[in-house]
Parts: C-alpha cells; structure tokens; sequence
C-alpha cells in the first residue's frame, strides 16, 4: 500500500505542477499580450496628441498672421489723408469693414487660444473698434456743423451792397447839405426832401443787413466750437488708444511666439 502511495503522491504534484504552470503561463501570456495593446494604445494615443498639436499650431499660425494683416490694414486706412469728411465715404466703410474682420478673427483666436494671446487680441479689436466710433461721430458732428452753417450763410455780399448804397448816399447828402450851406439855405429846409429819406432807407437796409450777417456769423462760430471740441476729444481718444495699441500689439506678438514656439505635448 504505501508502495502505492507515495507513486500517486508524486503523480498529483506533477499533474498539480503542470496545471499551475499552465495557469502561469497563460496568464503571463495574457499580461504580455495586454502590455502590448497598453503600448500601441499609448503609441497611437501619443501620436494623436502630436498630430492635433501641429495642427492646433498652424491653425493659431494662420489664424495670427489673419489677425494682424487685418490690423495692419486698419492701421494703413486710419494714416491715408481724407478729402471728404463723409461718414458714408469710402475710406470709413473700408476702416469699418477691416475692423470687423479684426473682430472677426479674435473671436477665432478666442477658440484656438491660449488665453494670454486672446487677451490681446481682444484689447487690440476694442481699440480699433473705439477709434471708428470716434471717427464716426466726429465726421458725423462735421456734416451736421457744415449743413448748419450753408443753411445760415453769412451775406457778405448783401452787406457790401447796403454798405455801399449808404455810402453813397451820405456822400450825395453831404454834397446836398454843402450846397445848401453855399446858397445861404437852412438846413431843416432838407425836412421831406427826397434824398434824406433815400439815405434814411439806406441806413436802415445796412443795419438789418449786417444785423443778420452778425447773427449768422455768430451762430457758424458757435457750431464750428463746437466741432472743433468734438475733434479735440476724438484726437485725445486716437491719442489714448494708439498709445495702448502699441503696447497691446507688443503683448499680442510677445504672447503668439511663445503660444507658437511651445512645442506640443501628448495628453
């Protein structure tokens, strides 16, 4: 019996030995076979991060270089000299239409990011989008400073005339009165004489003449003060905001090159 024994005793370990080295083995198998898939996972993961990240730069790339030629050319519109201050005129629609290609692009710009180049952007659109206001509203108070003033001239004209029209008639009244005073004549013997009311006349007609023309003239003054403080504040507005464009311009590249030069990570 125990002859028997000690045969099967060593049987089942070696059947046992053999199942479990099955089991390791299989399941050393399947752990090699899952590090791999986890490898090309992560490989493939990686690689993906890459390809999205050189993406994500050339679009930034583009969607920068858009921006600033946008920025430039609003830059070139607001330094070409204006003949016609016309808030219908070319050279604003043309200052407002690259304006909102500006804001157009930052609003990209905001989805492409980083947040630090969007900032930027953001402040350089605001900037610009200010001066258009300024611009318009200042060419807007012109136009309406000039209608006034063509619709209340100033008739130097007319007031040459009724100048001229009670000169000469103090000259013929002088000559009147010289020539009464030759004859011996009193001078209230001029009371109804045709003349002293011609000269009356004249001097009437010269003081609502010039009285009008005065009115006017003070009117025209007082709107093209009134102008010239509207363009006051839109130069200090132009001033500010180019001051604050130059610097926004500085942190816009400053911020675009590091966004650019930051080589893409894997997630």
């Amino acid at each position: 019996m125990k002859d028997l024994v000690i045969p099967l005793l060593v049987a089942v370990i070696g059947l046992a030995a053999t199942g479990l080295g099955a089991i390791v083995g299989a399941r050393s198998t399947r752990f090699g076979a899952e590090k791999n898939a986890e490898t090309v996972r992560r490989q493939v993961q990686d690689q993906g991060a890459v390809e999205h990240g050189h993406w994500l730069r050339q679009q930034r790339l583009s969607t920068y270089e858009s921006f600033l030629e946008a920025w430039d050319e609003c830059l070139r519109i607001t330094q070409a000299p204006v003949d016609v201050p016309d808030p219908g005129s070319t050279g604003l629609d043309e200052l407002r239409e690259a304006a909102g290609r500006m804001a157009e692009r930052a609003r990209r710009i905001a989805l492409l990011g980083p947040e630090e180049v969007t900032q930027a952007a953001e402040n350089l659109t605001e900037g610009m989008q200010e001066d258009v206001e300024a611009s318009t509203r200042f060419i807007r108070a012109s136009q309406a400073a000039i209608t006034a003033v063509d619709g209340r001239p100033v008739h130097s004209e007319a007031v040459a005339e009724a100048t001229e029209e009670y000169r000469q008639r103090s000259a013929q009244l002088a000559g009147l009165m010289d020539a009464y005073r030759d004859q011996g004549r009193n001078l209230s013997d001029l009371d109804g004489h045709p003349l002293l009311t011609e000269v009356m006349q004249s001097i009437a007609q010269f003081r609502q003449v010039s009285g009008e023309a005065q009115g006017a003239l003070q009117e025209n003054v007082e709107r093209l003060s009134a102008t010239l403080g509207e363009a006051e504040a839109m130069l200090d507005v132009l001033t500010r905001n180019k001051e604050a464009r130059e610097l926004s311009r500085e942190r816009f590249t400053s911020a675009a090159r590091q966004a650019l030069g930051t080589p893409p990570t894997p997630a």
